[in-house]
């Protein structure tokens, strides 16, 4: 039936008249370019595309185009589309609640079963029992899983039909789904999948510009950004939208411009508000208007909506403020129930409201408005009063028709029951989904729904719980606002006291000291006393376990190595009573870091194994990312300068770097990403490939800043100006690593004190500035006693270098010695390059020549079985000035050339041209001007002196080769590559042609 008033409305207008534009005006250099990604797409060559713009200015409008060419043939892509509301960026994982409402109920009921983490977002989609039980776990793990999850059940799709996805409106996005797109749009590249996201570019909120900077660093998305039309453009809009023969008048253009500004949804709800008024109408078959100055055009686009809501009848104006207080989006069901028609009077008033174009169809349940604007003009337009009664009506009505699956539907409780200030209730569902949000691992959402529940219980007059408290301060913390978590975590201690829980006291006690890690030492170590303290009186063992982890790794942080392995070793036997390998994994973990962090390189590896191997099977999670990065940092050349180093292969090396990385993306977070990417710029580093160490490096200190994490800044920032200054880049370290020093002192970390604060020293040293130098190394570490951690060790062995420096060589034989005598851990057998290479520079220096030789031809052997091409050139360089010293030139020029061909090497990986040229210049004119040779004999020296057989040979050996395949493959006699095989090593000075396949690594005649 059509209701009073419905005719009026319509009475100006031909049946079928739409003031919507049916074609896309000003997006055509989009449109071109749509084909040829539908292709790639077809062919398995997914693409990303954001499309930006201003509310109003087209995005769905292209979308939709985008949408009709995708289906059609020859593509047929099949569409998943979610969009984000207004209230979504509380709801965690909106969107894709939204984008998984689109599939089939069975196909997503097959979906839950298939990937029951599904059920954790969409609960009434999953079959009995099919949901899992909650299990403790690694949140981030968690995370993982069901992005996991998501992930696969979308590509599995794919692979039967390509697949367009769209998710409209990110400014309006939870943060875990923005995390879960980028995630998504790493591995869309590989599928047959075209991923289009949509945000306002004014309104992008904190963790929208994080994701979008994400997309432009990995170079993953296409941007689109929409402009706003020109008049021309406006003009072509006008005359498609009423069919015009004629073109616009001026006078026209001259009223509508200047208020639509070129905005597309403007220029439409003007031009419907002027055909509602009749000031445009429809007459003998034409379009046609008032006088131009009977025009009433509206003041604003809130003015438009409303003259149009106006001449709407009383009953749809009473259902449309209903619908737009519900939402953006309402069901059918629901708007019954608030309005109290029956489903004819209903379906009736919803088609008066989408002949008006403010409502669309979206299915047979559901309708949305036709854009957010006119939601939020008709919100606004109620008064206060009007608007908390009605959230409560909504609220109530939902409680009653959704009881029986009243978690799908909390987030929207808990916001109607707020706003209309039921305080009980809203605490109540406050509280429920700030618990879920938290299982889901969506920080904002967290935020937002704690707040809440904490205002309802004042409003209550009822004591906040600690545990919203913590949760908060947990999502702060995620966050990385510190103030705030700060306030929160004392407040669940002040709570937990009062309530006499003592394990939630214990909490509050730890959350607080991880808390302080960032920013100072000493106060981490006060509540990890008091907690450790508590976990003691309290008596339970796994709590004391836990506090002596916590303990360990701040006496590590502050110097205290030994004794902080100490309690990582008694917590891990309480773990393994337990049988907690979660927590043994996690234990193991610390402990690879503080063996490392002591010089124990061997436990440092092993312990970093042991935790790999329990968390591996479990998948992707922060602590595995951990011990990945660790074991492969205490693997390199690099962090291991001034100890013993497990000397792993290659390839071994290569593929854990490559996991490593992985872990971090598949994990996302910042700090993971950050130290994948310096600890592995630190393997680079050491192994002379030094653009590789510095590109990454940069990247892992730009992460880490981006978020503030300080620990991390300084880790990067340290790893960076190690890499300036082995390439004798002395004013690029210093910048680096000068204010790194700073905060590592401020935040009272010893480990990165002596860290920075040695290669600062050595970059002044390089500069000559010898006061500077000892004023750092004097800071870093009193000398007065013996070193007990890598750091220090680090330090004495740069202040030894300035003793040489200053021509004190007795000093520094004393130091290298001491450092030989102390290395710790169970390679007693290896030999350390760059204290054995201190060692003969110091006996040299004392007229000690043949010790000084045979300690460098220890360190040069020590550099080639590591492959250590930073460390070894200045070794052959030492050993070319004792030759010449000795007046053996051949000896000399030989050792000299092996030095110029590996800084060659090293300059070809330097991208910067400066730098670069900087360190050819600095490194060659610390030697002798080579004398001219023949073509011949220039190559023969920059080989060590081999002749050509003998570098084929050598590239040979490094192969792998064994001398019968050598001379099967020279086709030479096994007695004549003997032959050769021996004057390599003599030439060389080797023992072994392991030393010889590193050499020909580490010089460049075969590639790592």
């Amino acid at each position: 039936m059509r209701l009073a008033g419905y005719t009026r409305y319509m009475v100006n207008l031909p049946a079928d008249t739409s003031i919507v534009c049916p074609i896309v005006i000003g997006r055509q250099t989009y449109i071109d370019s749509l084909d040829r990604l539908l292709s790639g797409v077809a062919d398995g060559n997914g693409k990303t595309i954001a499309i930006s713009g201003e509310a109003g200015i087209g995005k769905s409008r292209l979308v939709a185009e985008m949408s009709r060419r995708a289906t059609d043939a020859p593509y047929a892509l099949r569409v998943l589309r979610g969009h984000c509301f207004e209230p979504d960026a509380t709801m965690p994982y909106g969107p894709l609640v939204d984008l998984l409402r689109s599939m089939p109920a069975s196909e997503l009921a097959d979906a839950t079963a298939e990937a029951p983490e599904l059920a954790q977002i969409f609960p009434e989609a999953a079959r009995a029992g099919s949901i899992p039980a909650p299990v403790a776990a690694d949140p981030e793990q968690e995370k993982r899983r069901l992005f996991t999850a998501l992930s696969q059940q979308l590509l599995k799709i794919a692979s039967r039909q390509p697949l367009l996805i769209v998710v409209e409106d990110l400014h309006w996005c939870d943060d875990t789904s923005l995390e879960f797109l980028l995630q998504l749009a790493r591995r869309v590249p590989a599928e047959p999948v075209l991923l289009v996201i949509t945000f306002r570019s004014d309104e992008a909120q904190r963790s929208l510009r994080k994701m979008l900077s994400g997309l432009d660093r990995e170079r993953l998305a296409l941007e689109w950004p929409l402009a706003r039309l020109d008049q021309a453009q406006v003009a072509q809009m006008i005359t498609a939208i009423f069919d015009l023969q004629a073109p616009v008048r001026p006078d026209t253009m001259e009223a509508i411009y200047p208020l639509t500004e070129g905005n597309p949804f403007f220029i439409e709800e003007v031009l419907k508000s002027l055909v509602s008024s009749g000031d445009i109408y429809f007459e003998q078959g034409a379009w046609d208007r008032k006088p131009i100055e009977q025009l009433r055009i509206p003041r604003s686009i809130q003015d438009a909506v409303r003259e149009r809501t106006d001449r709407l009848s009383s009953e749809a104006r009473r259902v449309l403020a209903l619908a737009a207080v519900t939402g953006r989006r309402f069901d059918f069901a629901l708007l019954q129930r608030l309005a109290v028609l029956d489903e004819d009077a209903l379906l009736g008033v919803i088609k008066e409201l989408i002949d008006a174009q403010i409502v669309v169809e979206e299915s047979a349940d559901h309708f949305s408005f036709r854009h957010a604007l006119t939601q939020q003009a008709i919100y606004s337009q109620l008064l206060a009063r009007e608007r908390r009664s009605l959230h409560g009506t909504i609220a109530e009505s939902m409680q009653q028709l959704y009881a029986a699956n009243l978690d799908a539907h909390l987030a929207e409780l808990a916001h109607h029951f707020y706003e209309a200030n039921a305080w009980e209730e809203a605490y109540q569902y406050a509280r429920r989904v700030t618990e879920r949000a938290q299982t889901l691992h969506a920080s904002r959402a967290v935020v937002e729904h704690a707040t809440r529940a904490l205002e309802a219980a004042t409003h209550m007059n009822m004591p906040p719980p600690a545990s919203i408290y913590r949760m908060r301060g947990q999502a702060y913390e995620l966050l990385g606002e510190f103030d705030a978590a700060r306030a929160d975590y004392e407040r669940a201690f002040d709570a937990s006291r009062a309530d006499g829980d003592r394990a939630a006291e214990w909490q509050s006690l730890v959350d607080l000291g991880f808390l302080w890690t960032v920013r100072d030492y000493e106060r981490t170590g006060t509540f990890f006393r008091r907690a450790s303290e508590l976990a003691s009186a309290i008596g339970d063992p796994m709590l004391q376990a836990r506090s002596l982890n916590r303990m360990g790794n701040w006496l590590v942080n502050i110097g205290s190595v030994q004794k902080g392995i100490a309690l990582h070793d008694e917590a891990l036997a309480i773990f393994e009573s337990a049988n907690d390998v979660q927590a043994r994994a996690e234990t193991l973990d610390l402990l690879g870091m503080a063996n490392g962090m002591l010089g124990d390189t061997s436990r440092a590896v092993e312990c970093a194994g042991q935790a790999i191997e329990l968390l591996r099977p479990l998948g992707a999670s922060a602590v595995l990312c951990s011990s990945l990065a660790s074991r492969v940092t205490y693997s390199s050349n690099a962090m291991n300068d001034a100890t013993y180093r497990i000397v792993r292969t290659d390839a071994d090396l290569a593929e854990e770097r490559e996991f490593t990385a992985e872990v971090a993306r598949q994990i996302g977070g910042s700090a993971a990403l950050s130290y994948a990417a310096w600890t592995t710029a630190s393997a680079f580093s050491g192994d002379g490939r030094m653009g590789e160490a510095i590109a990454t490096a940069r990247e892992g200190l730009r992460i880490a800043t981006e978020v503030e994490h300080l620990q991390w800044m300084t880790g990067a920032a340290f790893t960076l100006g190690q890499a300036y200054a082995l390439v004798l880049a002395a004013d690029e370290a210093i910048v680096e690593l000068a204010p790194a020093f700073e905060r590592a002192r401020t935040i009272g970390s010893a480990w990165w004190t002596g860290n920075c604060g040695s290669y600062l020293a050595l970059g002044y040293l390089l500069n000559g500035d010898l006061d500077h130098a000892q004023a750092v190394l004097d800071t870093a570490w009193n000398r007065g006693r013996p070193p007990n951690a890598l750091a220090e060790r680090r330090v004495l062995w740069v202040s030894a270098l300035l003793d040489l420096e200053r021509r004190r060589p007795e000093a520094a034989l004393a130091a290298a010695e001491c450092l030989l005598d102390t290395a710790p851990g169970v390679l007693r057998g290896q030999r350390i390059p760059a204290i054995l290479h201190l060692k003969g520079d110091a006996l040299a220096a004392l007229g000690r020549p043949t010790e000084a030789l045979a300690s460098l031809e220890d360190a040069k052997a020590g550099a080639l079985e590591r492959g250590a091409a930073p460390f070894l050139w200045p070794i052959h360089r030492s050993l070319g000035r004792l030759h010449q010293a000795g007046r053996r030139a051949n000896e000399a020029a030989r050792e000299f050339d092996a030095a110029r061909s590996i800084i060659d090497a090293m300059a070809h990986s330097l991208d910067d041209g400066t730098v670069r040229d900087g360190f050819v210049r600095a490194a060659l004119g610390s030697m002798p001007t080579p004398r001219p040779a023949t073509a011949n004999r220039a190559a023969k020296l920059a080989s060590g002196g081999l002749t050509g057989r003998e570098r084929e040979v050598a590239v040979l050996i490094a192969g792998g080769k064994s001398n019968r395949e050598i001379a099967e493959q020279l086709v030479l006699g096994e007695r004549t590559i003997e032959t050769h095989v021996g004057n390599v090593l003599s030439k060389l000075g080797f023992s072994s042609r392991s030393q010889i396949a590193a050499w020909a690594v580490a010089t460049g005649l075969v590639s790592p």
